[in-house]
């Protein structure tokens, strides 16, 4: 392993140590989230970038309820997520990959992470949350993926 190197874990069930997953919020925490993942992406790493939407579940009783229009709502904010995510990483944006991981009533995660293979996922810290974000702790538990929470 080369030195300054981050090691995501050994073992056949470890995620690839060169692939990254960041979860991007629109907040301070987020963007220290990107900014290091540009850092990492700088140094060779393969970059996505992931914005979350979670979904409101349908209403049972038949009526017209605001599930669709909220759930559109939720998608278009996640979208402009992504795109404050392309202008705040600049160039590096063109290495790399941006998806929006919509959900009811959370987007799947650990599953996401674990389907494609990540070695390092990193989490904007989250305030007055134990653990410091709520994905934390699902990801810990449910991957190999080594889950970092920024400030």
């Amino acid at each position: 392993m080369e030195e300054g190197s981050i090691d995501s874990g050994s073992g056949p069930g470890a995620g690839a140590p060169g692939r990254v997953a960041v979860v991007f919020e629109r907040s301070k925490a987020g963007t220290a989230a990107l900014r290091e993942a540009a850092e990492l992406a700088n140094a060779g790493r393969e970059l996505w970038v992931v914005t979350l939407a979670p979904q409101a579940r349908p209403a049972r009783w038949g009526r017209a309820g605001g599930e669709g229009p909220y759930n559109v709502a939720v998608r278009e904010e996640a979208e402009l997520d992504l795109q404050q995510a392309r202008d705040i990483l600049g160039s590096v944006a063109s290495r790399a990959t941006f998806k929006l991981l919509a959900g009811c009533p959370q987007p799947p995660l650990a599953s996401w992470v674990s389907e494609h293979g990540f070695g390092l996922v990193l989490l904007p810290q989250q305030r007055l949350t134990p653990g410091g974000n709520p994905f934390a702790r699902g990801l810990r538990r449910k991957t190999s993926a080594e889950v970092r929470l920024v400030k």
